[in-house]
């Protein structure tokens, strides 16, 4: 195991070390060394149960950040672009594609799904544009030049 490890190791606090032990994300050598370390510190039990109480208030704590996170609409500057793209066919909604994947990867759910609905919305929108003959590109220059 490298040094750099070991001393990262040494370096953590008690409720730091504690929580290392119990990831199961790390090489099993490092948390060999890591279990080695917490023994050597000899905590006492009560200093154990109290870590112990402090990691599970740890994980609640993100636990409900990422339940916030996941659940923050999608801000209006965003659902007016992608509802435009979807108007048009959704061929301009390349230009989110690297947002939406963002929004999934980090756990923004209600984001994502605002984004599918607002585009699917504005790709259904189309063809009843059409049917009425009012083509999408004279419909949002009525709608912005006040000519409606």
């Amino acid at each position: 195991m490298e040094r750099q490890v070991e001393q990262y190791i040494r370096g953590l606090s008690d409720i730091d070390l504690l929580e290392y032990t119990r990831t199961a994300a790390h090489l099993p050598e490092a948390l060999e060394f890591a279990g080695i370390e917490l023994s050597d510190r000899h905590l006492p039990a009560a200093r154990i149960a109290r870590l112990d109480e402090q990691l599970r208030q740890r994980e609640e704590a993100g636990r409900q950040a990422a339940e916030a996170r996941a659940a923050e609409p999608l801000p209006w500057e965003y659902r007016v672009g992608v509802f435009l793209c979807g108007l048009y066919f959704g061929l301009p909604l390349i230009f989110f594609i690297r947002t939406w994947r963002r929004f999934r990867e980090q756990g923004f759910d209600r984001k994502y799904k605002d984004m599918w609905i607002h585009a699917l919305i504005g790709f259904c929108l189309q063809p009843i544009l059409i049917f009425l003959r009012l083509p999408p590109w004279s419909w949002l220059a009525a709608l912005f030049l006040g000519e409606f």
